[in-house]
């Protein structure tokens, strides 16, 4: 499954969360990911100290659990599934079937 997270640095700390990440290496990127965890991107307002995370995981708790190391210095106010189109219209066409039933 696809989860789109919004995150928020906490305004009193968005220069020390900003820091911590702009100092970090790509082996300590790497290595902040969980197992079972795909990182598909991240995208960063940095003036406004938010953004954005996709993941792709079935293993819900380890996704928390790597946001949850975070969350000194960032809230995530949205984390929500997302689906691809295929995946949307299919979807669609369920709940359209159960609905003439």
């Amino acid at each position: 499954m696809i989860f789109y997270a919004e995150y928020q640095c906490d305004r009193d700390k968005q220069a020390d969360a900003q820091a911590f990440f702009a100092h970090m290496t790509d082996e300590q990127i790497a290595a902040e990911i969980p197992d079972g965890v795909k990182l598909i991107g991240r995208w960063h307002d940095v003036p406004n100290g938010s953004g954005i995370t996709i993941v792709e995981t079935d293993d819900q708790d380890a996704m928390l659990g790597w946001m949850m190391g975070w969350s000194a210095l960032v809230t995530f106010p949205v984390v929500k599934p997302v689906s691809d189109d295929a995946a949307a219209r299919a979807l669609v066409k369920r709940m359209m079937a159960a609905q003439e039933v």
